[in-house]
């Protein structure tokens, strides 16, 4: 008898039968029991159960219903089913819900956690600093430090993923390319905007800051940087996230324009959500499976005393109908 065939008898996740016969704490004891105890009855050896899950944390930096708040919730999901597929138990938390004077590494330590994930943080955030003076081993998501022993890092190629979308757009005969930034706190942001201003410069296009507008990785950014670019002469837009992108698009589209017929648009993160919308939009696809996945690597890398690492993932150009062909 396997962990899926007693999920499919009792017809409960995968992971709570994992959850439940390595008896992790973040499940209901009622549900619990009832799979043990079916467990028990068709033959399965609790041997996990003597044996405590090791205990990892994944941190938030906030609860939110936006885009970005979904892509790390599809980061983590990676993450959660590869950590409990060996022995991990993961519990997530939020940094939204702890009191002014939270200490990270106290959390930590107080709470039996071996290691954490960090997602959702930029540089305002109230453990940015704190992270430095960790005694328990940190992955981070899309955000990097330097020699620090026990952090390690992982996140898309950013400033190459967008120096490819430049030579793409080039390749299709633009050269008036505006540039929708994401927050300006974040890492993530100021790592495309740099892939802009280097993907303009390998392709021998000037620079122009009036091509640039200033947004927070929200639909709605992307609606009112719509009314700045119609009144600009660029045919092209880069933005920052998919779901800035369809808010430009609606906002385009709103000024009495067409997307690409007037401004060609692409986005980046190749969100799931796109199978079931009609925006047809071209992306830089970011593999939020293998952020996840080698960030529990990572983790297990450093529990075993190997060095902290610094990885990034390559992103793909995803071709669709948003880019007008000018030559």
């Amino acid at each position: 008898m396997t962990i899926k065939e007693i999920s499919e008898a009792l017809n409960v996740s995968i992971s709570t039968v994992s959850k439940a016969l390595n008896d992790a704490t973040d499940i209901a004891e009622d549900t619990k029991a009832k799979i043990q105890e079916y467990a028990e009855s068709v033959g399965y050896k609790l041997k996990a159960r003597r044996q405590p899950l090791r205990r990892i944390c994944a941190m938030y930096e906030r609860v939110d219903s936006d885009t970005r708040n979904n892509i790390l919730n599809h980061v983590i999901s990676s993450f959660t089913d590869i950590a409990i597929a060996n022995n991990y138990e993961v519990m997530i938390d939020y940094v939204v819900s702890k009191p002014v004077d939270f200490d990270l590494n106290d959390y930590l330590i107080l709470n039996n956690f071996c290691a954490a994930f960090i997602v959702g943080m930029n540089f305002k955030s109230r453990i940015y600093k704190q992270i430095k003076h960790t005694t328990v081993p940190l992955v981070l998501l899309d955000n990097r430090v330097s020699d620090m022993p026990l952090i390690s890092s992982v996140s898309s190629e950013n400033t190459s993923a967008i120096v490819s979308a430049i030579k793409y757009l080039s390749k299709n005969g633009h050269s008036k390319i505006g540039f929708l930034m994401g927050e300006k706190d974040s890492q993530v942001s100021a790592e495309r905007l740099a892939g802009y201003i280097s993907g303009l410069a390998r392709r021998g296009i000037e620079f122009n800051h009036e091509y640039i507008y200033y947004g927070d990785f929200t639909k709605s950014a992307g609606e009112e940087a719509a009314a700045y670019f119609t009144e600009t002469d660029v045919t092209a837009v880069i933005c920052s996230s998919d779901i800035m992108a369809m808010g430009l698009i609606d906002g385009i589209k709103a000024c009495g324009k067409s997307v690409p017929e007037d401004i060609s648009v692409i986005g980046f993160d190749d969100l799931n959500l796109l199978k079931f919308t009609s925006y047809n939009l071209t992306t830089m696809k970011q593999d939020f499976n293998r952020l996840g996945e080698e960030a529990f690597r990572q983790i297990t890398d450093m529990l075993e005393g190997r060095a902290s690492q610094q990885v990034m993932l390559d992103c793909k150009l995803i071709e669709r109908g948003s880019v007008k062909q000018l030559n």
